[in-house]
């Protein structure tokens, strides 16, 4: 077992592998864990999970980091999946430095701007010294910003050098729509994603992103990547019930 802690191992560019939750149950975290995954994903963006169901996945987490895709990159939407417990955020559509520059304001109480009470889950209910809750929070949180617009690609140099910000994360649905994209092969979207990894590599930034399948991960680890969330558990019930009937009677 490491004894870094999850950003910790993020910034050493550790490989880690994870995958969106997008059934709002704390089973499935559970499930994940056993697996051995390095982390999970509740995509609160594209999904419907609430607070609550948050809540109850990272009580159920035990030593399994849980992120947490906010809907939107709004300050009590950070801040409140933070004092649940959450080991970080996945912030959607940062186009720009003022974009990131929210994300920190929302998410670190040394900034002044995040409301605080030590009751919270992540402060242990009350019974951890207040001061050291939020040293700690600020020295442990998360933050992953997701490049996924053409006017991101534009800043990528200005965001990725925010040295508060931990991982660059690069959404390739929503990038390729951006761009105009045929499909996950056109040319332009690859020239666009290797950008960003050669960006946060200049930078000495974390890079991730999304892959439907673990065979992907290979090219992506020779741009310099080391972050993906692969799949969901919804994804990963799919093909395995289609496996199993595809394979059960020889056909």
């Amino acid at each position: 077992m490491s004894d870094l802690t999850f950003r910790e191992r993020v910034h050493a560019g550790e490989p880690l592998v994870g995958t969106f939750i997008k059934t709002p149950a704390p089973h499935q975290v559970e499930l994940l864990r056993l697996a051995g995954l390095d982390f999970v994903v509740a995509d609160a963006e594209h999904a419907p999970i609430d607070n609550g169901q948050i809540d109850r996945m990272v009580a159920c987490a035990g030593d399994l980091p849980v992120l947490v895709r906010v809907v939107r990159n709004e300050a009590s939407a950070i801040a409140s999946v933070l004092d649940l417990g959450a080991a970080g955020v996945v912030v959607p559509h940062v186009r720009n430095t003022h974009d990131a520059q929210a994300v920190l304001d929302a998410a670190d109480f040394s900034r002044g701007h995040r409301g605080f009470s030590p009751s919270v889950r992540a402060g242990h209910f009350g019974t951890e010294n207040a001061d050291a809750y939020r040293r700690r929070a600020d020295r442990e949180r998360l933050l992953i910003v997701q490049i996924e617009d053409a006017e991101a690609l534009e800043n990528i140099e200005a965001i990725a050098a925010m040295e508060d910000i931990d991982l660059l994360f690069v959404g390739p649905a929503d990038l390729g729509l951006s761009l105009g994209c045929s499909g996950h092969d056109d040319p332009r979207l690859k020239d666009a994603i290797r950008s960003v990894a050669e960006a946060g590599r200049r930078q000495g930034r974390a890079v991730g992103t999304f892959v439907g399948a673990v065979e992907a991960i290979a090219d992506y680890r020779a741009l310099g990547m080391s972050f993906f969330i692969c799949g969901s558990d919804q994804s990963f019930l799919i093909s395995e019930a289609r496996r199993i009937k595809r394979t059960a009677f020889g056909d």
